[in-house]
């Protein structure tokens, strides 16, 4: 229900978006002041930001830092490129105190993008004034004003140049010892010669992996929003303990994969046809101004095309928004050469859309209101858990009755991915009912189906009761479905120890060494082995292999001396 809400919300704007539009695209201009002021905004505040840390917290996380309002540094990077095309538009449109602040505003945004250090980004930004650049060219190229194109232009490119070198001399200099992931434009976008294979590229294993999918059912797909239902079966011997990826990092696949490959088609086609839309505006004998649009427009859906392809900005309301508004600036730009009959407006259809719309908008309206209800108490219960992760003796400070009560109907499934009932289990196993978490787990189970770390709290519950066979089935299950997991082979070796299951602690550690190799796994695999009755000859030679590979281990210095 949620994604159909979403999805229901984005075409209901397009079309008022649309409506509103028609015909008076003389509104683009204030349109895209508004967009330079607000991105004015959010550049001061996110380069202020980095000065004013940059030698205060370690670069990585000052980067990861720059994330405005969005919670993602990727998608305010995305969304500073898509907006872009418009500070442009004002630029290009604007006089004397606006002129000048479209100039700050570009600058701002350019820096702001240049720091931020997404990669799919700066592909965006490359498009987008390639875009920009010819298209303007074409137009201007016997234009009698041309001078004052000229003039633009080295506004344009003065402002790109200066806030690309003023931000790598500081990036260069804040990541000087090499100790960061990011760097320099130049660094970042070499990244991507150097990952071009899925052993070095994580988004190039997920791609692979969600072809996977796609084959199962190519023209149906698994259902729309459904792709993290699915997603622990081909993405669990990639990543490591609790990381999970929702989406493949590709809007493209993920619609392939959850609608069919038709769907992905048509989607792609939007593209396609805002391309040939455009063409067609500018080899037509429309104004200049109409075609200026239609130039603008376009660009900043190369910018969303681009993080479509590198990224999920379908899932992010802030990006789908200013993607329902180009696409609605394009179809109204096109639309505005067509005769329509100018009686449509007195048309009972109109009355009549805008009656289904706005029911259908009170409808979205409560399940994003339901929403947000849900992520407020998942933020204040997961802050509960979180401070009392790994005490085994704390008690949280709600009571499960108040979480049951606290949580709305939709979603089941929380923003971590784990479903709402299993943080209900939580307080339930901390409050000794386990009969009632494992009853709660069991509820869920349906929801998803493919996580294993319901297993594992039913490990933690059985062990917790004493049973200790339940405990190892539950520990073997989310050991051996996600192997790269330290805390579930850890558990599942603990128990196999405890059972004196030799066979089963080589089997777990064979398992996890085979997709991820680190010394915690070493030295607990060695450990478990001491304490399952194995030959202590054969521990000693695993030993001494361990301290060669990690002389420093505590744990396996400690077991030398009671080896033969």
């Amino acid at each position: 229900m949620v994604v159909y809400s979403r999805l229901l919300t984005s075409i209901l704007a397009f079309f008022v978006i649309s409506i509103l539009l028609y015909n008076k695209l003389y509104l683009l201009k204030n349109i895209a002041l508004v967009v330079t002021i607000l991105s004015f905004i959010q550049g001061f505040e996110t380069v202020t930001y980095f000065y004013k840390n940059v030698n205060k917290i370690p670069i990585d996380i000052l980067i990861n830092d720059l994330q405005g309002t969005t919670g993602n540094k990727n998608v305010f990077a995305a969304a500073f490129i898509i907006k872009l095309p418009f500070i442009i538009y004002c630029l290009l449109t604007r006089q004397n105190l606006l002129k000048f602040l479209a100039i700050l505003s570009l600058f701002l945004c350019l820096f702001s993008v240049f720091l931020i250090n997404a990669r799919a980004a700066f592909l965006g930004l490359i498009l987008e004034l390639t875009i920009i650049s010819i298209g303007m060219a074409y137009l201007r190229w016997k234009d009698i004003k041309s001078k004052k194109h000229l003039f633009n232009a080295s506004y344009i490119i003065a402002v790109l140049l200066l806030s690309f070198m003023i931000s790598q001399h500081s990036l260069k200099n804040a990541t000087k010892d090499g100790s960061s992931t990011y760097g320099t434009v130049a660094t970042r976008l070499g990244t991507l010669a150097e990952q071009n294979t899925s052993e070095t590229n994580v988004r190039i294993a997920y791609w692979k992996k969600s072809i996977e999918l796609i084959k199962e059912k190519p023209f149906t797909g698994v259902g729309l929003g459904n792709w993290k239902l699915y997603t622990p079966l081909y993405t669990n011997t990639l990543l490591d303990d609790n990381v999970f990826s929702k989406h493949p990092h590709n809007d493209f696949i993920e619609i392939a994969g959850e609608t069919g490959v038709p769907n992905a088609i048509i989607y792609l086609s939007i593209f396609i046809v805002a391309l040939i839309l455009t063409v067609k505006i500018l080899s037509s004998e429309r104004s200049l101004e109409a075609k200026t649009i239609s130039i603008i427009a376009f660009a900043s859906l190369s910018g969303y095309f681009t993080d479509a392809f590198f990224n999920f900005p379908a899932e992010r309301p802030n990006i789908q928004l200013l993607f329902v508004l180009v696409i609605a600036i394009l179809v109204t730009n096109w639309l505005s050469s067509k005769m329509i009959n100018p009686e449509i407006s007195k048309n009972n259809s109109i009355r009549i859309f805008s009656m289904v719309a706005t029911l259908l908008c009170l409808g979205s309206i409560y399940v994003n209101a339901m929403v947000f209800k849900s992520s407020r108490a998942q933020y204040i219960v997961d802050n509960d858990l979180a401070a009392i992760d790994g005490i085994d003796t704390a008690m949280p400070k709600l009571k499960y009755e108040d979480v049951n009560l606290v949580f709305p109907e939709i979603p089941n499934i929380g923003e971590n991915s784990e479903t709402i009932g299993f943080k209900k289990a939580k307080y339930l196993q901390k409050e000794k009912r386990f009969d009632e978490a494992i009853k709660m787990l069991d509820s869920v189970h349906y929801q998803m189906p493919n996580l294993v770390y319901g297993d594992y709290l039913k490990c933690n519950i059985y062990l917790e009761k004493k049973q200790l066979d339940s405990a190892f089935k539950y520990g073997k299950k989310a050991a051996y479905a996600k192997p790269r997991h330290f805390y579930y082979f850890r558990m599942a070796s603990y128990l196999a120890r405890v059972h004196k299951d030799v066979k089963e602690v080589q089997k777990l550690f064979n398992q996890y060494n085979k997709y991820r190799k680190d010394q915690q796994s070493y030295s607990y695999y060695a450990e478990s082995l001491f304490y399952s009755d194995y030959s202590k000859t054969e521990v000693k030679k695993i030993v001494d292999k361990g301290l060669k590979l990690y002389p420093t281990d505590a744990t396996m210095l400690g077991l030398k001396p009671y080896l033969p």
